[in-house]
């Protein structure tokens, strides 16, 4: 109880230093970048390693998830997530859901049109599985098994992403990796010198370089993180042989879009 007061205490005293929760959105930094997924693809890491750098201030926490859940609060709601305006700073937020959301980068635009656009992209069948054993562990998936859950929707092709609400927005393990799909739509908001795509394999192997090439993209002083410890890491069981190709070949089409259009390419590594 002592250890969660003080960390109240921190976070109060932090958001009055840094004159965050102000309705006055006139006065609130406008994000200039995003981090918008994928769902389990190291986006914690990611604005764990940028949040820490002196040209950044961070929003008051990662996701705010205001594009696809709380779009209705308004934009005065979202920027009092914000810092003060200052020339001085650039500040951005992290919502992994953003990507798959099907209204999310009209409304990006609507806001910032020069919004940059982070995305990092995870194996799609190491995605889902990570997905699903947060959502077990989280007691948000009631299914006893991943099986389960892909059959299930492999099985049910009305499961449309576009009827979006908040009980479903963490399902759709396998539409949720079809990424030159999704990529595409966000293609036609955003000129791709505003998209920076990196394989999350990438990120947590060669991490360093991986954070110098977002610096540079952000165009801020490059500097090393001062830790490059991963966040969220999950440990659990393989998924089986039988599974994992059946998967290949559900993902095979947009994944050859994915190497083709994005130049990603998950078999290389």
């Amino acid at each position: 109880m002592i250890s969660f007061i003080k960390k109240v205490l921190r976070e109060i005293r932090f958001r009055c230093l840094h004159g965050y929760g102000s309705v006055r959105s006139s006065s609130r930094m406008i994000p200039q970048f995003l981090i918008i997924g994928a769902q389990k693809g190291g986006t914690s890491s990611l604005f764990y390693y940028l949040k820490s750098h002196p040209q950044i201030k961070r929003a008051i926490k990662k996701e705010i998830h205001y594009f696809n859940i709380f779009f209705d609060k308004g934009q005065k709601w979202y920027l009092a997530h914000f810092p003060s305006k200052s020339s001085s700073y650039m500040t951005g937020e992290a919502s992994p859901d953003y990507i798959f959301h099907p209204n999310t980068p009209e409304r990006v635009k609507s806001l910032n049109p020069k919004m940059k656009i982070i995305v990092l992209l995870r194996n799609p069948i190491e995605r889902a599985y990570s997905a699903y054993q947060m959502n077990k562990r989280l007691n948000i998936d009631p299914r006893s098994s991943f099986e389960d859950a892909v059959y299930f929707e492999l099985n049910h092709k009305d499961i449309d992403s576009t009827q979006y609400t908040y009980d479903r927005h963490n399902f759709f393990y396998l539409k949720r990796g079809k990424y030159a799909e999704q990529l595409s739509h966000w293609s036609k908001y955003f000129p791709k010198d505003q998209l920076l795509i990196i394989n999350s394999h990438q990120l947590f192997n060669e991490t360093i370089d991986t954070v110098s090439q977002v610096q540079h993209f952000l165009n801020i002083e490059l500097r090393k993180p001062s830790s490059v410890k991963p966040m969220n890491v999950g440990h659990y069981p393989p998924i089986t042989k039988e599974l994992t190709t059946s998967l290949a070949e559900y993902f095979k089409e947009d994944l050859q879009h994915l190497k083709d259009s994005w130049q990603i390419d998950f078999t290389a590594v």
